[in-house]
Protein backbone atom coordinates (compact mmCIF):
# COMPACT_ATOMS: atom_id res chain seq x y z
CA UNK A 1 0.00 0.00 0.00
CA UNK A 2 3.05 2.40 0.95
CA UNK A 3 4.34 1.52 -2.95
CA UNK A 4 1.36 2.12 -4.48
CA UNK A 5 0.99 5.76 -2.62
CA UNK A 6 3.88 6.20 -3.18
CA UNK A 7 3.70 5.89 -6.89
CA UNK A 8 1.07 7.94 -7.13
CA UNK A 9 -1.85 5.87 -6.10
CA UNK A 10 -5.23 8.13 -4.56
CA UNK A 11 -6.18 7.29 -1.30
CA UNK A 12 -9.26 6.63 -2.63
CA UNK A 13 -8.41 4.44 -4.68
CA UNK A 14 -7.10 2.24 -2.56
CA UNK A 15 -9.89 2.39 0.37
CA UNK A 16 -11.88 1.39 -3.09
CA UNK A 17 -9.52 -1.76 -3.74
CA UNK A 18 -9.76 -3.05 0.47
CA UNK A 19 -13.53 -2.68 0.31
CA UNK A 20 -14.19 -4.44 -2.74
CA UNK A 21 -11.84 -7.49 -1.31
CA UNK A 22 -13.89 -7.19 2.08
CA UNK A 23 -17.29 -7.32 -0.14
CA UNK A 24 -16.05 -9.89 -2.53
CA UNK A 25 -15.15 -12.45 0.69
CA UNK A 26 -18.37 -11.50 2.61
CA UNK A 27 -20.09 -12.36 -0.47
CA UNK A 28 -18.35 -15.46 -0.76
CA UNK A 29 -19.38 -16.36 2.91
CA UNK A 30 -23.33 -15.78 2.17
CA UNK A 31 -23.35 -17.95 -0.77
CA UNK A 32 -21.62 -20.39 1.41
CA UNK A 33 -23.90 -19.99 4.17
CA UNK A 34 -27.01 -19.85 2.26
CA UNK A 35 -25.55 -23.69 0.73
CA UNK A 36 -24.84 -25.19 3.96
CA UNK A 37 -28.29 -24.24 4.62
CA UNK A 38 -30.33 -25.61 1.77
CA UNK A 39 -28.29 -28.86 2.68
CA UNK A 40 -28.92 -28.92 6.28
CA UNK A 41 -32.91 -27.33 5.88
CA UNK A 42 -33.69 -30.54 6.63
CA UNK A 43 -32.38 -31.66 9.91
CA UNK A 44 -33.41 -28.05 10.71
CA UNK A 45 -36.69 -28.35 10.33
CA UNK A 46 -36.69 -31.56 12.38
CA UNK A 47 -35.08 -29.75 15.53
CA UNK A 48 -38.19 -27.19 15.57
CA UNK A 49 -40.75 -27.27 18.16
CA UNK A 50 -44.27 -27.73 17.42
CA UNK A 51 -45.11 -25.02 20.13
CA UNK A 52 -43.31 -22.43 17.84
CA UNK A 53 -45.42 -19.32 16.83
CA UNK A 54 -45.95 -19.29 13.25
CA UNK A 55 -44.09 -22.00 12.52
CA UNK A 56 -46.31 -23.09 9.00
CA UNK A 57 -44.98 -19.40 7.77
CA UNK A 58 -41.31 -20.38 8.13
CA UNK A 59 -39.84 -20.61 5.02
CA UNK A 60 -36.74 -20.31 2.55
CA UNK A 61 -37.75 -17.45 0.54
CA UNK A 62 -36.35 -14.44 -1.64
CA UNK A 63 -36.35 -11.56 1.75
CA UNK A 64 -34.64 -14.37 3.74
CA UNK A 65 -31.89 -14.84 1.22
CA UNK A 66 -32.05 -10.73 0.39
CA UNK A 67 -31.97 -10.36 3.93
CA UNK A 68 -28.92 -12.65 4.07
CA UNK A 69 -27.10 -11.30 1.65
CA UNK A 70 -27.48 -7.88 2.59
CA UNK A 71 -26.18 -8.58 6.21
CA UNK A 72 -23.27 -10.17 4.26
CA UNK A 73 -22.92 -6.47 2.34
CA UNK A 74 -23.21 -4.75 5.34
CA UNK A 75 -20.58 -6.50 7.43
CA UNK A 76 -18.15 -6.25 4.38
CA UNK A 77 -18.84 -2.63 4.24
CA UNK A 78 -18.42 -2.90 8.22
CA UNK A 79 -15.06 -4.69 8.71
CA UNK A 80 -13.36 -3.46 5.30
CA UNK A 81 -13.71 0.43 6.61
CA UNK A 82 -11.22 0.14 9.32
CA UNK A 83 -8.23 -1.61 7.55
CA UNK A 84 -8.98 0.22 4.19
CA UNK A 85 -9.19 3.77 5.95
CA UNK A 86 -5.98 2.61 7.93
CA UNK A 87 -4.15 1.75 4.38
CA UNK A 88 -5.46 5.11 3.09
CA UNK A 89 -3.77 7.23 6.07
CA UNK A 90 -0.49 5.55 6.03
CA UNK A 91 3.03 7.27 6.71
CA UNK A 92 5.08 6.90 3.95
CA UNK A 93 8.49 6.57 4.74
CA UNK A 94 7.56 5.18 7.93
CA UNK A 95 5.96 2.43 6.56
CA UNK A 96 8.35 1.89 3.51
CA UNK A 97 11.59 1.72 6.09
CA UNK A 98 9.62 -0.97 8.10
CA UNK A 99 9.31 -3.07 4.76
CA UNK A 100 12.57 -2.84 4.35
CA UNK A 101 13.61 -3.93 7.69
CA UNK A 102 11.28 -6.73 7.35
CA UNK A 103 9.39 -5.71 10.45
CA UNK A 104 6.19 -7.40 11.38
CA UNK A 105 4.13 -4.29 11.50
CA UNK A 106 3.43 -1.63 13.94
CA UNK A 107 2.82 -1.88 17.69
CA UNK A 108 -1.19 -0.46 16.83
CA UNK A 109 -1.53 -3.36 14.46
CA UNK A 110 -0.80 -6.24 16.59
CA UNK A 111 -2.25 -4.63 19.34
CA UNK A 112 -5.72 -4.36 17.12
CA UNK A 113 -4.98 -8.17 15.92
CA UNK A 114 -4.47 -9.77 19.65
CA UNK A 115 -7.84 -7.49 20.64
CA UNK A 116 -9.63 -9.23 17.75
CA UNK A 117 -8.70 -12.92 18.67
CA UNK A 118 -9.21 -11.65 22.49
CA UNK A 119 -12.94 -10.19 21.86
CA UNK A 120 -13.76 -13.45 19.29
CA UNK A 121 -12.41 -15.96 22.36
CA UNK A 122 -14.47 -14.06 25.10
CA UNK A 123 -17.48 -14.31 23.00
CA UNK A 124 -17.22 -17.78 22.27
CA UNK A 125 -16.46 -19.02 25.76
CA UNK A 126 -19.99 -16.65 26.76
CA UNK A 127 -21.64 -19.09 24.29
CA UNK A 128 -20.21 -21.94 25.32
CA UNK A 129 -20.68 -21.73 28.90
CA UNK A 130 -24.35 -21.01 27.93
CA UNK A 131 -24.55 -23.77 26.15
CA UNK A 132 -23.38 -26.29 28.74
CA UNK A 133 -25.27 -25.08 31.24
CA UNK A 134 -28.25 -25.99 28.95
CA UNK A 135 -27.12 -29.14 27.98
CA UNK A 136 -26.50 -30.01 31.94
CA UNK A 137 -30.25 -28.84 33.03
CA UNK A 138 -31.51 -30.24 30.20
CA UNK A 139 -29.99 -33.63 31.07
CA UNK A 140 -31.30 -33.29 34.40
CA UNK A 141 -34.57 -32.32 33.59
CA UNK A 142 -34.95 -35.46 31.04
CA UNK A 143 -34.08 -37.51 34.31
CA UNK A 144 -36.66 -36.09 36.81
CA UNK A 145 -38.61 -38.38 38.78
CA UNK A 146 -42.27 -37.45 37.06
CA UNK A 147 -43.84 -39.65 39.90
CA UNK A 148 -46.05 -41.07 37.34
CA UNK A 149 -45.32 -43.90 34.39
CA UNK A 150 -45.44 -42.65 30.89
CA UNK A 151 -44.64 -45.51 28.61
CA UNK A 152 -47.28 -47.30 26.93
CA UNK A 153 -50.27 -45.12 27.71
CA UNK A 154 -52.59 -43.05 25.47
CA UNK A 155 -55.07 -40.14 26.16
CA UNK A 156 -58.08 -39.51 23.64
CA UNK A 157 -59.95 -36.44 24.47
CA UNK A 158 -64.05 -36.58 24.93
CA UNK A 159 -66.49 -33.58 25.31
CA UNK A 160 -70.18 -34.37 26.81
CA UNK A 161 -72.66 -31.87 25.23
CA UNK A 162 -74.23 -28.68 27.90
CA UNK A 163 -77.24 -27.78 26.46
CA UNK A 164 -79.00 -24.71 27.12
CA UNK A 165 -82.25 -26.57 28.35
CA UNK A 166 -81.36 -28.60 31.30
CA UNK A 167 -84.34 -30.70 30.81
CA UNK A 168 -82.78 -32.60 27.64
CA UNK A 169 -79.11 -32.93 29.66
CA UNK A 170 -78.69 -36.70 29.83
CA UNK A 171 -75.72 -35.28 31.69
CA UNK A 172 -76.67 -33.07 33.79
CA UNK A 173 -75.28 -34.96 37.25
CA UNK A 174 -72.76 -37.35 38.34
CA UNK A 175 -75.69 -39.85 38.45
CA UNK A 176 -76.85 -39.36 34.77
CA UNK A 177 -73.27 -39.36 33.88
CA UNK A 178 -72.05 -42.61 36.12
CA UNK A 179 -73.56 -45.32 33.22
CA UNK A 180 -72.25 -43.82 30.10
CA UNK A 181 -68.76 -43.57 31.74
CA UNK A 182 -68.95 -47.23 33.04
CA UNK A 183 -69.97 -48.41 29.46
CA UNK A 184 -67.31 -46.22 27.38
CA UNK A 185 -65.22 -47.95 30.53
CA UNK A 186 -66.23 -51.39 29.41
CA UNK A 187 -65.59 -51.51 25.83
CA UNK A 188 -62.63 -49.64 26.10
CA UNK A 189 -61.35 -52.40 28.25
CA UNK A 190 -62.33 -55.11 25.60
CA UNK A 191 -60.21 -53.03 22.55
CA UNK A 192 -57.12 -54.77 20.91
CA UNK A 193 -54.01 -54.57 23.23
CA UNK A 194 -55.74 -53.00 25.69
CA UNK A 195 -54.52 -53.87 29.13
CA UNK A 196 -56.16 -50.51 31.55
CA UNK A 197 -58.79 -47.92 30.87
CA UNK A 198 -59.49 -44.91 33.10
CA UNK A 199 -61.10 -41.54 32.88
CA UNK A 200 -60.58 -38.17 33.86
CA UNK A 201 -61.17 -34.56 32.83
CA UNK A 202 -58.54 -32.43 31.19
CA UNK A 203 -57.08 -31.10 33.95
CA UNK A 204 -56.04 -35.06 34.84
CA UNK A 205 -53.87 -35.44 31.64
CA UNK A 206 -49.71 -34.75 33.04
CA UNK A 207 -48.01 -32.00 30.84
CA UNK A 208 -50.92 -31.82 28.04
CA UNK A 209 -53.11 -29.43 29.15
CA UNK A 210 -53.69 -25.70 28.87
CA UNK A 211 -54.24 -23.27 31.66
CA UNK A 212 -57.65 -23.46 30.33
CA UNK A 213 -57.79 -26.43 31.19
CA UNK A 214 -57.06 -26.41 34.88
CA UNK A 215 -59.42 -27.02 37.40
CA UNK A 216 -58.88 -24.94 41.20
CA UNK A 217 -60.39 -25.75 44.23
CA UNK A 218 -60.90 -23.31 47.55
CA UNK A 219 -58.87 -25.04 50.39
CA UNK A 220 -61.47 -24.83 53.18
CA UNK A 221 -60.18 -27.05 56.02
CA UNK A 222 -62.62 -28.80 59.10
CA UNK A 223 -59.73 -27.58 62.16
CA UNK A 224 -59.07 -24.11 60.95
CA UNK A 225 -61.83 -22.69 58.54
CA UNK A 226 -61.40 -19.75 56.35
CA UNK A 227 -63.78 -17.74 54.09
CA UNK A 228 -64.27 -19.32 51.03
CA UNK A 229 -62.72 -16.22 49.09
CA UNK A 230 -59.67 -16.06 50.98
CA UNK A 231 -58.99 -19.70 50.81
CA UNK A 232 -55.55 -20.72 49.43
CA UNK A 233 -56.22 -22.56 46.18
CA UNK A 234 -55.48 -25.87 45.05
CA UNK A 235 -55.06 -27.46 41.71
CA UNK A 236 -57.35 -30.35 41.39
CA UNK A 237 -58.31 -33.52 39.22
CA UNK A 238 -61.54 -35.43 38.28
CA UNK A 239 -60.61 -39.02 37.44
CA UNK A 240 -61.92 -42.34 37.76
CA UNK A 241 -60.69 -45.00 40.60
CA UNK A 242 -58.30 -46.98 37.88
CA UNK A 243 -56.58 -43.82 37.04
CA UNK A 244 -53.91 -43.91 39.94
CA UNK A 245 -53.16 -47.16 39.02
CA UNK A 246 -53.08 -46.56 35.28
CA UNK A 247 -50.56 -44.08 35.95
CA UNK A 248 -48.31 -45.63 37.87
CA UNK A 249 -49.01 -43.38 41.21
CA UNK A 250 -47.89 -44.69 44.40
CA UNK A 251 -50.07 -44.84 47.23
CA UNK A 252 -48.84 -43.76 49.99
CA UNK A 253 -51.56 -44.25 52.45
CA UNK A 254 -55.52 -45.19 52.78
CA UNK A 255 -57.04 -45.89 50.07
CA UNK A 256 -57.76 -44.54 46.22
CA UNK A 257 -61.17 -44.01 45.08
CA UNK A 258 -63.97 -46.99 44.72
CA UNK A 259 -67.23 -47.13 42.11
CA UNK A 260 -69.30 -47.03 45.64
CA UNK A 261 -68.17 -43.74 46.63
CA UNK A 262 -71.32 -41.94 45.65
CA UNK A 263 -71.81 -40.54 49.12
CA UNK A 264 -70.56 -39.47 51.66
CA UNK A 265 -67.91 -37.22 49.43
CA UNK A 266 -64.53 -38.18 49.66
CA UNK A 267 -61.16 -36.95 48.18
CA UNK A 268 -57.59 -37.71 47.22
CA UNK A 269 -55.19 -35.82 48.04
CA UNK A 270 -51.31 -35.39 46.94
CA UNK A 271 -48.23 -35.86 49.42
CA UNK A 272 -47.51 -31.99 48.95
CA UNK A 273 -50.99 -31.00 49.97
CA UNK A 274 -50.30 -33.17 53.13
CA UNK A 275 -47.68 -31.90 54.17
CA UNK A 276 -48.72 -28.11 53.26
CA UNK A 277 -51.82 -28.29 55.12
CA UNK A 278 -51.28 -30.41 57.75
CA UNK A 279 -47.70 -30.81 58.62
CA UNK A 280 -46.83 -33.94 60.36
CA UNK A 281 -50.25 -35.16 61.30
CA UNK A 282 -52.22 -38.32 59.84
CA UNK A 283 -54.24 -36.51 57.23
CA UNK A 284 -56.54 -39.50 56.83
CA UNK A 285 -60.19 -39.04 57.94
CA UNK A 286 -59.59 -34.95 58.03
CA UNK A 287 -62.35 -33.14 56.00
CA UNK A 288 -62.31 -30.37 53.89
CA UNK A 289 -64.89 -28.27 51.92
CA UNK A 290 -64.79 -28.68 48.03
CA UNK A 291 -67.97 -27.94 45.54
CA UNK A 292 -69.01 -31.31 44.79
CA UNK A 293 -72.33 -32.49 42.55
CA UNK A 294 -71.55 -30.08 39.67
CA UNK A 295 -72.60 -27.18 41.84
CA UNK A 296 -69.53 -24.71 42.32
CA UNK A 297 -71.78 -22.80 44.14
CA UNK A 298 -72.83 -25.29 46.66
CA UNK A 299 -69.24 -26.48 49.35
CA UNK A 300 -70.01 -29.40 50.87
CA UNK A 301 -67.35 -31.55 53.30
CA UNK A 302 -65.35 -34.33 51.66
CA UNK A 303 -62.94 -36.78 53.63
CA UNK A 304 -59.50 -37.43 52.88
CA UNK A 305 -59.29 -41.04 52.48
CA UNK A 306 -55.79 -41.67 50.80
CA UNK A 307 -52.49 -39.81 49.81
CA UNK A 308 -50.69 -40.22 46.79
CA UNK A 309 -46.95 -39.63 46.07
CA UNK A 310 -46.05 -35.83 44.32
CA UNK A 311 -46.47 -36.54 40.49
CA UNK A 312 -44.89 -34.16 38.31
CA UNK A 313 -48.21 -33.53 36.40
CA UNK A 314 -48.15 -29.41 35.84
CA UNK A 315 -44.18 -28.86 34.89
CA UNK A 316 -41.30 -30.79 34.57
CA UNK A 317 -39.10 -28.21 36.13
CA UNK A 318 -41.05 -26.69 38.91
CA UNK A 319 -41.75 -28.64 42.34
CA UNK A 320 -45.08 -30.19 42.94
CA UNK A 321 -47.76 -27.96 44.31
CA UNK A 322 -50.39 -29.16 46.25
CA UNK A 323 -53.19 -30.95 44.24
CA UNK A 324 -56.60 -32.80 45.11
CA UNK A 325 -58.41 -35.74 43.51
CA UNK A 326 -61.97 -36.10 42.96
CA UNK A 327 -64.09 -39.29 42.26
CA UNK A 328 -65.34 -38.56 38.51
CA UNK A 329 -68.96 -40.47 40.42
CA UNK A 330 -69.18 -37.08 42.33
CA UNK A 331 -68.84 -34.44 40.11
CA UNK A 332 -69.53 -34.24 36.28
CA UNK A 333 -66.72 -32.68 34.27
CA UNK A 334 -67.71 -32.29 30.50
CA UNK A 335 -64.28 -32.01 29.36
CA UNK A 336 -63.02 -35.22 29.61
CA UNK A 337 -59.93 -37.44 28.56
CA UNK A 338 -59.80 -41.49 27.84
CA UNK A 339 -56.83 -43.51 29.16
CA UNK A 340 -55.40 -46.24 27.50
CA UNK A 341 -52.68 -48.48 28.40
CA UNK A 342 -51.21 -51.62 26.75
CA UNK A 343 -49.74 -52.81 23.35
CA UNK A 344 -51.23 -50.24 21.74
CA UNK A 345 -52.04 -49.00 17.84
CA UNK A 346 -51.17 -45.66 18.08
CA UNK A 347 -52.53 -45.58 14.53
CA UNK A 348 -55.72 -47.48 14.90
CA UNK A 349 -56.67 -47.06 18.47
CA UNK A 350 -57.95 -43.41 18.38
CA UNK A 351 -60.38 -44.76 15.52
CA UNK A 352 -60.93 -47.24 17.36
CA UNK A 353 -61.92 -45.91 21.04
CA UNK A 354 -64.35 -43.35 18.51
CA UNK A 355 -66.32 -45.97 17.13
CA UNK A 356 -66.83 -47.54 21.05
CA UNK A 357 -67.68 -43.76 22.18
CA UNK A 358 -70.34 -43.07 19.77
CA UNK A 359 -71.89 -46.55 19.51
CA UNK A 360 -72.95 -45.63 22.77
CA UNK A 361 -73.80 -42.14 21.88
CA UNK A 362 -73.22 -40.88 18.35
CA UNK A 363 -73.68 -36.95 19.28
CA UNK A 364 -70.23 -37.28 20.78
CA UNK A 365 -67.33 -35.75 19.89
CA UNK A 366 -63.74 -37.77 20.09
CA UNK A 367 -60.38 -36.22 19.26
CA UNK A 368 -56.86 -35.01 20.09
CA UNK A 369 -55.55 -38.22 20.70
CA UNK A 370 -52.03 -38.40 22.19
CA UNK A 371 -49.17 -40.61 23.58
CA UNK A 372 -48.24 -39.51 26.97
CA UNK A 373 -44.43 -40.19 26.49
CA UNK A 374 -45.17 -37.99 23.89
CA UNK A 375 -46.76 -35.19 26.11
CA UNK A 376 -43.85 -35.21 28.20
CA UNK A 377 -41.09 -34.84 25.52
CA UNK A 378 -43.09 -32.07 23.74
CA UNK A 379 -43.15 -30.25 27.50
CA UNK A 380 -39.56 -30.53 26.76
CA UNK A 381 -39.63 -29.32 23.16
CA UNK A 382 -38.97 -25.31 24.17
CA UNK A 383 -35.79 -26.20 26.43
CA UNK A 384 -34.36 -28.26 23.70
CA UNK A 385 -35.03 -26.35 21.26
CA UNK A 386 -32.96 -23.48 23.23
CA UNK A 387 -30.47 -25.94 23.76
CA UNK A 388 -29.90 -26.74 20.27
CA UNK A 389 -29.64 -23.17 19.07
CA UNK A 390 -27.21 -22.09 21.40
CA UNK A 391 -25.26 -25.42 21.30
CA UNK A 392 -24.88 -24.42 17.26
CA UNK A 393 -24.05 -21.04 17.84
CA UNK A 394 -21.46 -21.93 20.52
CA UNK A 395 -20.04 -24.67 18.47
CA UNK A 396 -19.92 -22.85 15.04
CA UNK A 397 -18.33 -19.69 17.87
CA UNK A 398 -15.60 -22.29 18.86
CA UNK A 399 -14.78 -23.03 15.36
CA UNK A 400 -14.28 -19.82 14.48
CA UNK A 401 -12.33 -18.85 17.17
CA UNK A 402 -10.06 -21.48 16.42
CA UNK A 403 -9.90 -20.38 13.12
CA UNK A 404 -9.25 -16.58 14.28
CA UNK A 405 -7.06 -17.81 16.16
CA UNK A 406 -4.82 -20.11 13.84
CA UNK A 407 -5.16 -17.25 11.43
CA UNK A 408 -3.72 -14.73 13.57
CA UNK A 409 -0.78 -16.97 14.57
CA UNK A 410 0.08 -17.98 10.98
CA UNK A 411 0.26 -14.78 9.73
CA UNK A 412 2.66 -13.40 13.14
CA UNK A 413 4.87 -16.82 11.90
CA UNK A 414 5.01 -15.82 8.39
CA UNK A 415 5.75 -12.31 9.49
CA UNK A 416 8.72 -13.66 11.84
CA UNK A 417 10.03 -16.11 9.12
CA UNK A 418 13.49 -14.31 9.31
CA UNK A 419 13.65 -13.67 12.74
CA UNK A 420 13.01 -17.10 13.17
CA UNK A 421 15.79 -18.39 10.53
CA UNK A 422 18.23 -16.01 12.23
CA UNK A 423 17.77 -17.90 15.84
CA UNK A 424 17.98 -21.02 14.07
CA UNK A 425 21.40 -19.84 12.32
CA UNK A 426 22.40 -18.69 16.20
CA UNK A 427 21.39 -22.14 17.06
CA UNK A 428 18.40 -21.76 18.55
CA UNK A 429 16.70 -25.40 19.30
CA UNK A 430 13.58 -26.20 17.40
CA UNK A 431 11.97 -26.82 20.70
CA UNK A 432 12.35 -23.33 21.91
CA UNK A 433 10.43 -21.77 18.76
CA UNK A 434 7.77 -24.05 19.28
CA UNK A 435 7.24 -22.88 22.75
CA UNK A 436 7.40 -19.47 22.00
CA UNK A 437 4.90 -19.84 19.11
CA UNK A 438 2.62 -21.82 21.26
CA UNK A 439 3.09 -19.04 24.67
CA UNK A 440 2.05 -16.21 22.43
CA UNK A 441 -1.07 -17.99 21.55
CA UNK A 442 -1.99 -19.58 24.88
CA UNK A 443 -1.55 -15.59 26.47
CA UNK A 444 -4.07 -14.66 23.82
CA UNK A 445 -6.55 -17.63 24.68
CA UNK A 446 -5.65 -17.34 28.54
CA UNK A 447 -6.86 -13.37 28.00
CA UNK A 448 -10.26 -13.90 26.07
CA UNK A 449 -11.13 -17.00 28.07
CA UNK A 450 -10.74 -14.82 31.57
CA UNK A 451 -12.40 -11.91 30.09
CA UNK A 452 -14.98 -14.71 28.31
CA UNK A 453 -15.59 -15.86 32.53
CA UNK A 454 -16.47 -12.84 33.87
CA UNK A 455 -19.42 -11.52 30.46
CA UNK A 456 -20.45 -15.77 31.02
CA UNK A 457 -21.36 -15.09 34.64
CA UNK A 458 -23.27 -12.10 33.94
CA UNK A 459 -24.99 -13.69 31.46
CA UNK A 460 -25.47 -17.03 32.64
CA UNK A 461 -27.27 -15.13 35.87
CA UNK A 462 -29.72 -13.53 33.41
CA UNK A 463 -30.41 -16.91 32.16
CA UNK A 464 -31.11 -18.63 35.48
CA UNK A 465 -34.66 -19.12 35.03
CA UNK A 466 -34.07 -21.29 31.41
CA UNK A 467 -31.93 -23.98 34.26
CA UNK A 468 -32.56 -26.29 36.21
CA UNK A 469 -30.74 -29.12 38.52
CA UNK A 470 -27.22 -26.77 37.77
CA UNK A 471 -26.36 -23.44 39.38
CA UNK A 472 -25.40 -20.23 36.84
CA UNK A 473 -22.07 -20.11 37.92
CA UNK A 474 -21.35 -23.67 38.47
CA UNK A 475 -17.63 -23.90 38.55
CA UNK A 476 -17.21 -27.58 37.01
CA UNK A 477 -18.73 -26.11 33.36
CA UNK A 478 -17.36 -23.19 33.65
CA UNK A 479 -13.62 -24.29 34.40
CA UNK A 480 -14.33 -27.29 31.95
CA UNK A 481 -15.42 -24.91 28.71
CA UNK A 482 -12.47 -22.99 29.72
CA UNK A 483 -9.89 -25.23 29.71
CA UNK A 484 -11.55 -27.24 26.34
CA UNK A 485 -11.37 -23.49 24.90
CA UNK A 486 -7.14 -22.80 25.36
CA UNK A 487 -7.03 -26.68 24.44
CA UNK A 488 -8.61 -25.84 21.18
CA UNK A 489 -6.22 -22.75 20.37
CA UNK A 490 -3.88 -24.83 21.79
CA UNK A 491 -4.29 -26.87 18.66
CA UNK A 492 -4.73 -24.36 16.70
CA UNK A 493 -1.00 -22.94 17.46
CA UNK A 494 0.14 -26.07 17.20
CA UNK A 495 0.09 -26.38 13.16
CA UNK A 496 2.01 -23.14 12.25
CA UNK A 497 3.76 -23.90 15.20
CA UNK A 498 5.58 -26.75 13.74
CA UNK A 499 5.79 -24.94 10.40
CA UNK A 500 8.17 -22.61 12.21
CA UNK A 501 10.22 -24.69 13.24
CA UNK A 502 10.87 -26.96 10.02
CA UNK A 503 12.12 -23.42 8.22
CA UNK A 504 15.45 -24.04 6.54
CA UNK A 505 17.21 -21.24 8.37
CA UNK A 506 18.89 -19.95 4.77
CA UNK A 507 16.12 -19.53 3.21
CA UNK A 508 14.40 -17.72 5.91
CA UNK A 509 17.54 -15.15 6.06
CA UNK A 510 16.42 -14.60 2.52
CA UNK A 511 12.80 -14.73 2.99
CA UNK A 512 12.35 -10.81 2.90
Amino acid sequence: MALRQALGAARRRLIQQLLTESLLLSLAGAVAGIAILLCTKKFLWQILPDSLPRLNEISINAPVLLFAIGVSLVSGVMFGLAPALHAGRLDLASALKDAARGSTGSGEQARTRRLLVITEFALSLVLMIAASLLLRSFYDLAKVRTGFDAQNVMAVRLWLPVPNDPATDIYRTPAQEAPFLREVLRRAAKLPGVEQVAIGDAASVPLGHGQNDLDVFPVVLEDHETPVNQAPLAHGSIVTPEYSRLLGMTLLRGRSFADSDTAPPVVVINESFARTYWSNANPLGKRLKLPLYGDRSTLAWATVVGVLADARTESLAEETAPELYLSVYQSHPKNLAIFVRGRLDTAALPVQLREQVQSVDPELPVFGAQTLSGMVSASLADRRFSMEMVGLFALTALLLAGLGIYGVISYIVSERTHEIGIRLALGAEAGNILRMVLRHGLRLAVAGALVGLVCALIVSHLMAGQLYGVRPTDPLTFAGVALLLIGVALFACYIPARRAIRVDPLIALRYE
